[in-house]
């Protein structure tokens, strides 16, 4: 209940944001020590008096930090089959938050929780960093927006999920652009370490690199980071290389359960389509995504900004994937910060909201959605329809921004 009623106020604060700034013209004069505290202050509450989080997901990372502390390959352990389908970066706080929670008796997911809380910090500051070369007062507010608002705070100090972390390399990535691009390259090469999915980000950032050469350096190093960490795990814990990749690049899990691929699950439920139609999607929904990301990025994310171009394609992914996970939805927020998308930013974090306090607070930190309907029929007709809202806003904000009628794209790249 607690964790609803804070989930509710800061939703009401992000809303009325800029109602709440009348008072303050400018920025105040630590506006970085403002945005830290209140980053911090909207994430510790529910870590502090959430004793859970997503039970299985959690419990994933315990044992593969607990595989990682007895030098075991996580990815080769029975214990951890289907565990872990991502690149290895993040094992390594999995293990730390092991030994640190075991050591000094404290709660696994509460110090678990602390890395995703701390990359939400530094998301915020960098907005912050980014957008104050042009507007100090819309900086102040847009970091503000990230700081306040329930869906990263839902991810990273509900959930435990790290998608933070990538996001914040990403835009660590997007900020070294117009300066580095050995650095850029370096940030965007960590941030797919940890997640793959920072992949949809690339064409973007090397379309912003001006120079043969430095696209070149860039590339080499987004390369050379996710081949390195994989090799440097492989030789620590005698894993075979290849193993690793083929468990990250076949992750196709979350089919059926958001966008157009319900539909076809639910007329499959229903007996009104063969199975075989669903099991096509599960087996080529994949190459549908692709093709059609492909398609928009030829069409209008290559003549976008580079923070633009990832915006369009992520919404483009949103609309169009074939697969799905309720942790996606944190990743438009900042993008959509970065190019000054408020009034699309309330009605999806409307929507977003609404679909995410129904799944956190029924199903991911309290299962009772079963007392209202058993499994699956709940996820048939409750849970997943729920998220529709969200899916029709994603397309007709992607559908704006196809037509070129979206609002002005802030420059991010400074140099």
């Amino acid at each position: 209940m607690l964790g609803a009623i804070w989930s509710l106020f800061l939703l009401a604060s992000c809303l009325n944001l800029r109602f709440l700034l009348g008072r303050f013209p400018t920025p105040p004069k630590y506006a970085w020590l403002w945005i830290t505290l209140i980053a911090l202050f909207a994430r510790l509450i529910p870590n502090v008096i959430l004793p859970m989080g997503a039970e299985y997901d959690i419990e994933s990372f315990r044992i593969a930090g607990r595989l990682i502390l007895q030098r075991a390959d996580v990815y080769a352990s029975p214990l951890a089959i289907g565990r872990h389908p991502y690149l290895p970066l993040q094992l390594y706080w999995m293990a730390a938050a092991v030994w640190i929670a075991e050591s000094f008796n404290l709660s696994y997911v509460a110090v678990f929780r602390l890395l995703p809380i701390f990359a939400d910090l530094g998301v915020a500051l960098l907005l912050f960093q980014i957008l104050r070369v042009k507007d100090q007062p819309a900086a102040f507010h847009g970091a503000l927006w990230y700081a306040l608002s329930p869906i990263p705070v839902f991810i990273s100090a509900y959930h435990g999920q790290f998608d933070a972390l990538p996001i914040f390399l990403i835009i660590l990535a997007l900020y070294n652009l117009g300066r580095s691009s050995w650095l850029s390259g370096t940030w965007i090469g960590f941030a797919i370490l940890a997640k793959s999915w920072p992949v949809l980000a690339l064409p973007s950032l090397i379309q912003g690199v001006r120079k043969l050469r430095e696209k070149g350096y860039f590339i080499l190093l987004t390369c050379l980071i996710p081949l390195a960490g994989v090799t440097a795990y492989a030789i620590l814990f005698q894993a075979d290389i290849w193993n690793v990749f083929t468990k990250a690049l076949s992750y196709n899990r979350g089919v059926g359960v958001y966008g157009y691929t319900y539909f076809f699950r639910l007329l499959w439920a229903l007996d009104l389509v063969n199975i075989g139609v669903f099991e096509f999607i599960i087996n080529f929904g994949r190459f549908i995504t692709l093709a059609l990301l492909g398609l928009v990025w030829i069409v209008r994310a290559r003549k976008e900004a580079p923070a633009a171009g990832i915006l369009t394609v992520l919404l483009t992914f949103f609309t169009v994937t074939h697969a799905f996970a309720i942790q996606y939805l944190g990743w438009l927020i900042p993008f959509g910060i970065l190019n000054s998308e408020y009034r699309w930013l309330k009605w999806y974090s409307l929507a977003a909201f609404g679909y995410m306090a129904l799944v956190y607070f029924t199903l991911i930190l309290d299962n009772s959605i079963t007392r209202l309907l058993p499994w699956p029929e709940a996820d048939l007709f409750i849970i997943i329809p729920a998220s529709i809202p969200v899916w029709l806003l994603s397309l007709a904000w992607m559908f704006t921004r196809l037509r070129g009628s979206h609002s002005r794209t802030a420059e991010v790249v400074p140099g």
